[in-house]
């Protein structure tokens, strides 16, 4: 359905400015949701006290500034904005941009954005960009139908909540350059080196397992192979400080295949919680921040685990571990870098009632990229 009529479309340019308003403004602003007496707010030429602002007493000189044609905005939220219409005789120039941003920015009013339309176009502005910023919309009135999104993407009472919501943070900083939270959006983990070794009953038994056992010298050529081509992706997480103030840090892995991310998921160790004693994260290579984290995990007994490099392997008995993770990292004011260690045991039950023990130590390095 058009919000403006096309006959509205073609008499736009010769529209006074009452009739701008009815014909174009007037349905755009109930398309947008104003007013809904619940959540918005719509106020028409509403008188303005001061022109300026002052310092000190206000003179009986004062007079009103004018009467911005419309306010709208949420009620008990931040987000509003005003909008001034014109005659479609009045090209919108710097006078009237003027205006309208004078109007937006009074004291009385505060809005975040301001409107201008002459019936041949409208135009939203920032109000704290200035008058002499470039509008952030400008749509001919012929294409409003089509390009409404644009003003709706803006100016409905969803999205201006969520423009304008503000949000002060009161905790200490993690660090020069850094909020008392960051986002990571993406990252990586590499392997530079991994050893392992296999006990039975606690007596090591690394080398007849290599000699005897064909998956355990394939297993040292994927490691190799690991080496140049794993990378650990990280899908998301955050450093913030907790309710006593202290830095922690969540991250959620992605996997460095697509079946190591599902064996991840069916050990429970593809979201890692870190915490360190450090008061801030360090922003020196040569001085990093410690952080641990420890994690428990377990398999049952025929469940098909996926294998790294493709493929399925059903688990012959139960399986359980453990991992303690170690990580060096320091800010270098873009991105968080720095250096893992990984230990982690298996535990598995063998047929002639002895237990398998595999220790790992995996060490690398990784890169954190937070929203700054």
């Amino acid at each position: 359905m058009d919000i403006i009529k096309s006959a509205a479309i073609e008499a736009g340019p010769y529209y006074n400015e009452a009739s701008v308003r009815f014909h174009i403004v007037d349905p755009l602003l109930r398309q947008l949701g104003y007013p809904d007496h619940e959540s918005t707010y719509l106020e028409l030429e509403e008188k303005l006290e001061y022109p300026y602002i002052y310092i000190g007493h206000r003179s009986k000189k004062d007079v009103p500034l004018g009467f911005p044609d419309y306010r709208a905005g949420l009620k008990g939220a931040r987000g509003s904005f005003v909008v001034e219409t014109k005659a479609g005789s009045t090209p919108i120039a710097k006078l009237e941009v003027e205006q309208a941003h004078s109007y937006a920015a009074h004291a009385q009013v505060g809005a975040n954005y301001f409107v201008l339309s002459n019936g041949v176009e409208i135009r939203i502005y920032e109000t704290l960009s200035g008058s002499d910023a470039d509008p952030i919309v400008k749509i001919p009135i012929s294409q409003l139908n089509n390009r409404y999104h644009e003003i709706e993407n803006i100016l409905s009472p969803v999205n201006l909540a969520k423009h304008c919501k503000v949000e002060y943070d009161r905790k200490l900083k993690l660090c020069d350059g850094l909020g008392s939270t960051a986002l990571i959006r993406s990252g990586v983990y590499k392997i530079s080196d991994c050893e392992y070794r296999m006990l039975v009953n606690g007596e090591d038994h690394t080398e007849l397992f290599r000699a005897n056992a064909p998956q355990v010298t394939q297993m040292d050529q994927q490691i190799e192979m690991l080496k140049s081509i794993f990378e650990l992706r990280v899908e998301e997480g955050n450093a913030t400080r907790d309710e006593e103030g202290r830095i922690t840090a969540h991250v959620r892995l992605g996997g460095a295949t697509l079946p190591n991310a599902e064996a991840m998921r069916l050990m429970g160790i593809e979201e890692i919680w870190f915490k360190t004693s450090d008061e801030f994260l360090s922003t020196d290579a040569d001085n990093p921040t410690m952080f641990e984290a420890t994690k428990d995990f377990s398999v049952v007994k025929g469940a098909m685990m996926p294998l790294l490099l493709g493929g399925m392997g059903e688990m012959d008995s139960d399986l359980e571990g453990g991992l303690l993770l170690m990580v060096a990292m320091h800010f270098d004011g873009q991105e968080m870098l720095g250096q893992y260690r990984s230990f982690s045991e298996f535990h598995i039950d063998l047929p002639f009632a002895a237990t398998l023990k595999v220790e790992m130590d995996i060490i690398g390095t990784f890169v954190l990229r937070p929203d700054l």
